[in-house]
C-alpha cells in the first residue's frame, strides 16, 4: 500500500510540475481553473463477472497549456467518493474511492474559459488510486470525455478505465456524468460568442 501511495504522489507532481513553467507569466488561478461535478458508476471485475459502485463525481482542473481559446493541456483529478452496495456478484458492501491523477488534453468545447466550440473531446492517461473498504490498490488509468451544450449548460460524459496493477483491487469500467461550472458560461453570451451555436434569448 505504501508503495502504491508513493507512486501515485510521484505521478501527482510530475503532472503538477509543469505548471511552474508559466510562473514569470501574468497569468490566475481563474484563468486557468475549471471544474465540473455529476455522479459515477464503477463497473468492478471480480470472479468472472461485473457489479457496480455508485458514486458522488468531481473533477478540479487546472490548464498548464492554456494559450488558445480552443485547446488545452490539464492536470485533472477526477475523483469519486461513494458505495458499493453487496450482490451476487460481491457478496459484501464497502464504502468505494478512486482517486486518479490524469493529465489530459482537451480540444473545442471547455477547453478553456475562452472556448469558442459546440463540441468537444478530451483524452487522458494517469495513474490512481482504489479504495475498496479496507483494500487499497493502483494501477494505470486511461479516460476519453465528450462534452456540450445542454440546454444554458455544459455536461461531460466521460468514460474511464481503472487498470489495477498493485495491490486487492479491481479492473474497473467507469462512466461519468458530470455538469461543467463556472457564472462565466453566462459572460460568453454577453461577449456575443455563443450565438452562432443555439439562442438562449
Amino acid at each position: 500500500m505504501k508503495i502504491a501511495l508513493n507512486r501515485f504522489v510521484i505521478l501527482l507532481a510530475v503532472v503538477l510540475l509543469p505548471s511552474l513553467g508559466f510562473a514569470q507569466k501574468k497569468w490566475t488561478l481563474q484563468d486557468r481553473w475549471r471544474n465540473s461535478i455529476g455522479a459515477s458508476v464503477h463497473l468492478l471485475h471480480n470472479n468472472g463477472g461485473v457489479t457496480p459502485a455508485f458514486g458522488v463525481f468531481y473533477n478540479p482542473q487546472i490548464n498548464i497549456i492554456n494559450n488558445y481559446a480552443d485547446f488545452s493541456l490539464a492536470a485533472t483529478l477526477p475523483l469519486t467518493l461513494g458505495a458499493h452496495i453487496k450482490d451476487s456478484w460481491l457478496d459484501k458492501t464497502f464504502f468505494y474511492g478512486h482517486v486518479p491523477a490524469v493529465l489530459e488534453a482537451n480540444i473545442g468545447h471547455y477547453a478553456t474559459r475562452d472556448f469558442r466550440s459546440h463540441i468537444g473531446m478530451g483524452l487522458g492517461a494517469g495513474y490512481g488510486v482504489q479504495i475498496a473498504g479496507e483494500d487499497i490498490s493502483s494501477g494505470f488509468v486511461t479516460t476519453i470525455a465528450a462534452r456540450t451544450w445542454f440546454f444554458k449548460g455544459s455536461l461531460t460524459i466521460r468514460y474511464m478505465f481503472h487498470l489495477s496493477l498493485q495491490g486487492p483491487g479491481y479492473n474497473s469500467h467507469n462512466i461519468t456524468l458530470a455538469a461543467n461550472m463556472g457564472n462565466y458560461f453566462h459572460k460568453l453570451t454577453h461577449m456575443n460568442k455563443m450565438s452562432k451555436f443555439q439562442n438562449f434569448k
